[in-house]
């Protein structure tokens, strides 16, 4: 799989000695579950002007794409938003445990004013671990 370079603006497709480089799947899955937007839920809030998203091949897919942490972007990053997130995040990478990971843990925090940090942990089915550190820079201020 080709593989990708997470920054604070998003992904940018990794480069090698002058070509495309690859992984092994598992990173560049990550960062999409994760940065992909999921369809927003019947239940969920959305923002001014915002339709439900998602990805069309959803349609085609055993398990949705995605996640909806695009659904709190705007909103101030108060605990309940980090709460939120932790459960959006959980949400979407549920999908690797059909063979790609063991166990998952995630944890979410906010490291400095107007950040959040995804931490996410993956045991692998050889009992082999990843971490995965991404911060993204908030929209919103905190609420005071």
């Amino acid at each position: 799989m080709i593989g990708l370079t997470w920054h604070q603006y998003g992904a940018d497709y990794s480069i090698e000695h002058g070509h495309l480089a690859n992984d092994d799947g598992l990173n560049t899955l990550v960062f999409m579950m994760l940065m992909t937007d999921a369809r927003a839920k019947d239940s969920d809030e959305l923002p001014p002007h915002a339709d439900r998203r998602g990805w069309p091949g959803d349609s085609f897919a055993q398990s949705p794409w995605g996640s909806r942490l695009w659904l709190l972007r705007r909103e101030k990053l108060t605990s309940q938003v980090v709460l939120k997130a932790k459960d959006f995040a959980t949400e979407a990478l549920t999908p690797l445990l059909k063979g790609y990971v063991k166990s998952y843990r995630v944890a979410v925090s906010r490291p400095r004013r107007g950040w959040l940090r995804l931490d996410i942990h993956l045991t692998k089915p050889d009992n082999s671990t990843i971490d995965y550190g991404i911060s993204m820079m908030w929209e919103a201020t905190y609420a005071v």
